[in-house]
């Protein structure tokens, strides 16, 4: 069954990566969290505050993988075209190791095979960010991905990311090659994390953008539906923003106010998402002026309404 490695109803929160940040996510009502580093190892401290506070975990370790295999593309046969002024995926090869296909399979292999003895696992994020030029790479890859999970961890789900932007009423921040990569055979969860405009420079509560997604979900389900993406069959995990304010130091990320937060989790429900959660209790861009669910009141009490509203929807519908 798809989906089945998580519970029912899962709140997904990204990189819950310390024992003071599982207390303070499971306070907000959170019982997954995605972690890029993998999951932890059994008994360490990390793993014993997660499963303290009854947090399961997905681990993004495959795309991590998936990210260094095409950013050595971007480098080598799929370079950036001339329209673009730089390699925005990746300035630099960044591993060159990884370097085709069957290294990735062999690496995930290993990383499916450690974590097989790991009850705490259930799932895996297998993408996530890809570059413009090179829509549907990933394609083929992912299935055979999917293919070792079933094999090797079965009933974990393969989580597929997609991300858009949240622009002003009627408008649309989507590139619908971004579906490419995905597929029935590659893909058990479909996962859109949908973000404020990066790059502003000027302070912005965001109050001029359409949280509610009313043109952007249609939207990007119009894209995926066209390769084959149902979903009844292959369940949507909807992603809110959880950060607003000073990010990398020099740019401002629009947002967040309750309201904000509490649009985009009930629109994601709304639409049919079986899974809700946020990004992210921490990022490399995160300074310390950013607002998140650490250390805000407001985003915490936009987190709460937002599970309230999507309770309530699911208990309606199922």
């Amino acid at each position: 069954m798809r989906g089945e490695g998580l519970h029912d109803h899962a709140i997904i929160g990204f990189s819950v990566d310390t024992p003071a940040r599982a207390a303070k996510a499971a306070s907000e009502g959170i019982d997954t969290t995605i972690l890029y580093g993998g999951s932890p190892a059994p008994k360490s401290a990390l793993e014993q505050a997660l499963s303290a506070k009854g947090i399961s975990v997905v681990d993004a370790g495959i795309s991590g993988l998936l990210f260094y295999w095409e950013c050595h593309r971007t480098h080598t046969v799929k370079p950036p075209p001339s329209s673009y002024p730089y390699n925005d995926y990746c300035r630099t090869d960044e591993d060159p190791k990884i370097s085709d296909a069957a290294i990735v399979l062999r690496d995930a292999g290993e990383l499916l095979a450690r974590d097989a003895g790991r009850s705490y696992v259930e799932g895996y994020w297998v993408l996530d960010d890809w570059p413009g030029w090179d829509p549907g790479s990933a394609r083929g890859l992912l299935q055979k991905i999917h293919a070792l999970i079933v094999e090797k961890t079965p009933g974990r789900p393969a989580i597929c990311g997609f991300g858009a932007g949240i622009a002003k009423p009627g408008k649309v921040n989507w590139d619908r090659g971004t579906a490419a990569n995905y597929s029935n055979g590659g893909c058990d969860v479909v996962g859109w994390y949908n973000y404020s405009p990066f790059g502003r420079t000027h302070p912005s509560l965001g109050k001029k953008l359409d949280w509610g997604m009313k043109a952007l979900l249609p939207a990007m389900q119009r894209s995926l539906a066209k390769l084959g993406w149902n979903i009844s069959a292959t369940p949507l995990y909807g992603i809110a923003q959880a950060w607003g304010g000073s990010y990398d130091k020099r740019y401002y990320q629009p947002g967040l106010t309750r309201t904000e937060l509490l649009e985009q989790a009930r629109a994601f429900c709304r639409f049919g998402a079986t899974y809700v959660g946020w990004y992210a209790w921490d990022d490399s861009g995160f300074d310390a002026r950013t607002e998140t669910a650490n250390d805000s009141a407001t985003v915490a009490r936009g987190i709460h309404a937002g599970i309230n509203a999507c309770e309530a929807i699911w208990k309606k519908r199922y």
